[in-house]
């Protein structure tokens, strides 16, 4: 993502509700202006604008979901619009939680991965699939974190249970349904912006 970095403040971040006639689920808006949506993934962004009258507009790009224009409400962290061009399709966001220090941590990072035979590097990608990268031993992969239970699942190389700590620097797990194939994890840094920004698998999605 990180299309709009500088028009997706970082007070607007978090993990929020998002409420339309059908019901409610999770949305998130990362940073630099990426859009995740866990149940309905697709290439998204989000921004800010601001109108003559002062009032602050979050804008969502959901590709194949459709285009989203939400008023701020007076000074909160609660929108309400619709999509664009029909008044009547509404929507309404609620933060529902910023963003842990872990999670936050782990948006867009890299960490030495390492199991008995060794280490490689392995990147965590915070964009609309939560891409997650490995160059030594490559797959289309994927991670996903409830509360600190990390998973990671890995493709061909199977799919991975770990414990991610509080403060974000550290992680350890092992092979699900292995105990014994352990794995541990630290974390090396920050991706930098245009490592974060790449495509990764996009022909698969």
């Amino acid at each position: 993502c990180r299309s709009s970095r500088m028009a997706s403040p970082t007070k607007f971040e978090g993990i929020y509700d998002f409420t339309h006639k059908g019901g409610t689920f999770d949305v998130h808006l990362r940073p630099g202006g990426c859009f995740f949506a866990p149940q309905f993934q697709a290439t998204s962004t989000w921004y800010v604008t601001q109108d003559d009258d002062k009032i602050t507009h979050l804008r969502i790009d959901w590709a194949k979901f459709g285009k989203y224009d939400l008023k701020q409400i007076s000074d909160t962290t609660s929108f309400e619009g619709s999509f664009v061009g029909d008044a009547k399709n509404w929507r309404k966001m609620a933060l529902k939680a910023p963003f842990s220090v872990a999670e936050a941590k782990l948006l867009d990072s890299t960490w030495d991965f390492q199991h008995a035979g060794g280490s490689f590097l392995v990147e965590f990608r915070a964009d609309s699939f939560n891409h997650f990268v490995c160059n030594d031993f490559p797959a289309h992969s994927h991670w996903s974190l409830t509360g600190h239970k990390l998973l990671i699942n890995w493709g061909g190389h199977g799919d991975y249970e770990l414990e991610l700590d509080e403060s974000g620097d550290s992680m350890s797990g092992h092979l699900k349904g292995q105990p014994e194939n352990w794995r541990k994890a630290s974390r090396k840094g920050a991706l930098a912006d245009n490592v974060a920004s790449s495509a990764v698998f996009a022909e698969c999605h």
